[in-house]
């Protein structure tokens, strides 16, 4: 075959898993229903008035300063009177990364990003948790952006390639605390190739890249600030193996064949790299030793970069945690399979026929995996609305579902949270603390308030799953912190306090049982709840 027609075979290849992969979205969009408690706790704090209050606010956002911006213009330019055009500010970032993607791979010189669609585009993480309405997605599209910006200066410098790498690598610093670390491991990556050329004025514009983009985050020092103040809360111990073991969960969960294909990936991108390190070197700048230099020392770095960001912050990470260290690593894969490719007699056509055989194996199971509605408790708000008395009681459980069931519960029935507070628009985990500092007596005037509606005849309505002590075992009860089991972490007081009300529902319920919610398909295991009734 020749290589024009090989190149139409590879063209054809790339569009048409581009298009299979905008349908995806599209799927994920139409199934993803109303906004579960993180991005209801963002869409909060990005609707007050004026960019003023957000950033005033934006402590209780768990993203840097662009992306609660993004979220605020978004909002206040009309685009956010519901949920459906909320989700669409996700989706619209969803499709930009597909785009994106296409545009770091052809900076980085591979002219369709077979690899790079296959392994990160059909991932369900960056389907499902890149088009959610948080900052994410966002993120991974700035590392993208990144990488393929940064090479390009790198490659051929400019000054308008210089403003794109810096406008990259500030968007990107400013959508997600943890790209810093990325990012230093790009600049990183960029200065190896400039040293290899002996090029000393571009090193130190690489490193003014860095610093620019180190000193935008000045803006977050109060955000920074307070949420090293109540680390400790969130805090646990969590080795590294716990962490790659969620990443590797991440990379293509519940398809196995596509996580398979990222290990397979990762191999033949170190071949690759090999063979193009044992080129003769003719100093050429973005020749295959090169690049194979900037993707080994970027992945590499980032890898290590990131590992030491997740041992400082000891946060128990989730799968959306790691996608812009996925778009990364997607990225040095590509290169590093296109190195190898090169080097082989018809590799582009192998690949590309790889690449649809692992496709057509996998979508089907993407196709599934996406169709996920991201919270029930509107579902359970609607049945209370529908059914609750204003003698009865409501109690959310945990506390931070209360977040959702204050943005779609329009009943008559009084509610709170177990703990309750004043406010239910916001993660208050200072309010969490202040709560742990009375110890047992935290929950007192609630589970006070569980007993009067009892004794009265009245109900009570659990969202969420109550838990009482096992038979034999006494009610816990904690001191004040942080003189309990593990400090000023919050887990053990949220555990005790729950079996404190469980245990209230046993001894002075009538009767339990559990109420069945109308069918609305799958629904993601971060905000699942089941709607239990208690008789009085």
């Amino acid at each position: 075959m020749s290589s024009a027609a090989t190149g139409r075979v590879v063209w054809a290849v790339g569009v048409a898993l581009t298009l299979v992969l905008l349908g995806l979205h599209l799927r994920f969009h139409a199934h993803a229903g109303p906004l579960w408690r993180d991005e209801v706790n963002s869409v909060n704090v990005a609707s007050f008035p004026s960019l003023g209050e957000v950033f005033a606010h934006s402590h209780l956002e768990s993203f840097p300063a662009a992306w609660t911006a993004v979220e605020h213009l978004w909002i206040r330019a009309g685009l956010g009177e519901s949920d459906r055009h909320l989700r669409r500010l996700g989706l619209g970032i969803g499709l930009a990364t597909l785009a994106m993607l296409w545009w770091a791979a052809r900076r980085l010189g591979v002219r369709v990003p077979l690899v790079t669609l296959l392994l990160l585009g059909s991932s369900p993480t960056v389907i499902i948790y890149g088009d959610q309405v948080r900052g994410y997605g966002l993120g991974a599209l700035a590392i993208a952006w990144s990488v393929g910006a940064m090479w390009a200066f790198v490659v051929r410098p400019g000054a308008l390639r210089y403003a794109s790498a810096q406008a990259a690598a500030v968007l990107a610093a400013q959508t997600y605390f943890g790209n810093c670390f990325l990012l230093v491991a790009i600049c990183a990556a960029a200065a190896a190739c400039a040293l290899r050329r002996r090029a000393h004025t571009l090193v130190v514009a690489v490193g003014t890249i860095g610093a620019v983009a180190a000193g935008s985050m000045l803006i977050n020092l109060p955000s920074v600030r307070y949420a090293m103040r109540l680390s400790p809360i969130e805090q646990g111990q969590y080795p590294l193996r716990w962490y790659a073991s969620v990443l590797s969960a991440a990379l293509a969960p519940g398809v196995p064949l596509l996580a398979a294909a990222w290990a397979v990936a990762l191999a033949l991108a170190a071949v690759g790299c090999a063979l193009a390190w044992r080129t003769p070197d003719d100093g050429a700048a973005g020749s295959d030793r090169e690049r194979a230099l900037f993707v080994t020392v970027a992945l590499g770095l980032g890898v290590a970069g990131y590992a030491a960001y997740l041992a400082f912050i000891q946060v128990r990470t989730e799968y959306w945690y790691y996608l812009p260290l996925m778009a990364l690593g997607a990225l040095a894969c590509e290169v590093g399979v296109a190195l190898l490719v090169a080097r082989l007699p018809h590799g582009a056509v192998a690949l590309a026929i790889a690449v649809v055989a692992v496709a057509l194996a996998a979508v089907p199971r993407v196709f599934s995996t996406v169709a996920l509605r991201l919270t029930n408790v509107d579902v359970a708000a609607a049945e209370i609305a529908r059914a609750g008395r204003p003698d009865d009681l409501v109690v959310v459980m945990p506390w931070y579902c209360g977040i959702t069931f204050a943005r779609y519960y329009r009943g008559q029935t009084p509610w709170i949270t177990l703990p309750d507070f004043d406010e239910h628009r916001f993660h208050l985990h200072g309010e969490v603390a202040e709560k742990m500092r009375r110890g047992n007596a935290a929950i007192a005037p609630e589970l006070a308030r569980v007993e009067r509606t009892l004794a009265a005849g009245g109900r009570v309505w659990v969202v969420g799953a109550p838990v009482a002590p096992k038979p034999g075992e006494s009610v816990p009860t904690l001191p004040p912190a942080p003189e309990g089991p593990e400090g000023w972490r919050a887990a053990p007081y949220l555990t005790a306090w729950e079996l404190q009300f469980g245990a209230l529902l046993r001894d002075r319920g009538r009767a339990i049982s559990g109420i069945t919610l109308p069918d609305v398909g799958a629904v993601s295991i971060h905000e699942s709840l089941p709607l239990v009734l208690v008789e009085g």
